[in-house]
């Protein structure tokens, strides 16, 4: 028997039904969530494992800082008071490349003959360590002289005389000369 409910329906038909807009932002906006905390977690990952490397790098540092002072303490070379290992070591080797002028001038005072005189003299240390010197002497001899004594002495390297010319000064005969030398860096 068929019932009348079976073939009277007061319902609507039932379709295909619409998805909700409402769940498509909620879908984008949860892959844009998940997106993001992805990308954060791996920055996070990336800041701990560059700390954890900062840190071992440290430690090595530290075991290396002990190591030269104690081959400073070895040597015997004393560091100044309140002055890291690598601070002296940059200072030593900046010292290293100067020149001290004023040993220079020492010893260029030991070789200089009686009799002559200098002008001017002119250090340079820019590229190779040098000095010019010009001047006078009484005779040519004193010149070869004080060039013999330069290229003896281990702070001097070659000399060489730029000219030496006679002139006159207050009625007596003397020597002008120009010398550029090389300076060891000790």
């Amino acid at each position: 028997m068929v019932k009348s409910s079976d073939y009277i329906n007061l319902l609507p038909r039932e379709g295909k039904k619409a998805v909700p807009i409402l769940n498509k932002v909620s879908i984008v906006i949860c892959l844009f969530v998940l997106t993001w905390l992805t990308l954060f977690g791996w920055q996070a990952y990336k800041l701990l494992d560059s700390r954890a490397r900062l840190h071992a790098l440290s430690i090595k540092r530290d075991g290396y800082r002990q190591q030269l002072v104690s081959i400073y303490k070895e040597l015997g070379i004393t560091l100044p008071a309140g002055m890291s290992p690598e601070r002296a070591w940059i200072v030593q080797n900046i010292l290293r490349d100067r020149i001290l002028w004023s040993e220079v001038f020492k010893q260029f005072s030991l070789v200089v003959p009686r009799g002559m005189w200098f002008d001017s003299l002119e250090g340079n240390s820019s590229d190779k360590a040098q000095i010019k010197i010009r001047g006078g002497a009484m005779n040519y001899t004193m010149i070869a002289e004080f060039m013999l004594a330069l290229d003896r002495s281990p702070y001097f390297e070659k000399p060489q005389l730029i000219f030496a010319q006679k002139t006159v000064v207050q009625g007596q005969d003397t020597i002008s000369f120009e010398i550029v030398c090389g300076v060891k860096k000790k």
